[in-house]
């Protein structure tokens, strides 16, 4: 359904385009499987993932920040590309901000692609992940993820630390 509904994001918000810029320091991740697409005894291999990870200025404004694979160590597996961010107005019903979209695919589309689409703050984000295996992993077709992340201060990991919590 996200994937459906991408490029209608995508050609609705290209109206603006300031950027405003993220906080560098450390910043909380969660990254959060949701169960429905997942078969019952599949469920176990998909955990609710946290880490934190130390990001600059450069992060943010290149999508490494939000790219799937955010963990040092697999990078260059799964690059992200075709980062759309658009400027939000703020309203009653909206706290501003910025959109954000993007693609991604993991050894070259060979395992998994998919879209993420979301909202981006100075120091918070939400962004809703569409991802397809290809060829589908232990009956697991499409998968759906939230990734979240918070600023919680000034650098206390060390940059591009593989520093990961699994819950």
């Amino acid at each position: 359904m996200l994937i459906k509904r991408h490029v209608l994001w995508a050609v609705a918000l290209c109206a603006a385009s300031v950027v405003q810029a993220q906080t560098p320091g450390e910043w909380r991740y969660s990254i959060a499987t949701g169960q429905s697409d997942i078969p019952p005894d599949m469920r176990v291999n998909f955990p609710t993932i946290i880490f934190s990870a130390c990001r600059s200025a450069d992060d943010f404004s290149t999508g490494r920040a939000f790219a799937l694979q955010t963990l040092a160590s697999s990078g260059a597996r799964c690059p992200s590309s075709g980062y759309l961010r658009t400027q939000l107005k703020s309203s009653s019903k909206n706290k501003g901000g910025e959109s954000l979209h993007f693609v991604y695919a993991c050894d070259e589309g060979k395992t998994l692609s998919g879209v993420a689409l979301g909202r981006v703050f100075t120091t918070s984000f939400s962004i809703e992940l569409e991802s397809r295996y290809s060829p589908p992993v232990s009956r697991v077709e499409i998968i759906r993820q939230t990734m979240t992340g918070k600023r919680v201060g000034p650098c206390k990991v060390v940059p591009d630390a593989d520093d990961i919590k699994v819950k």
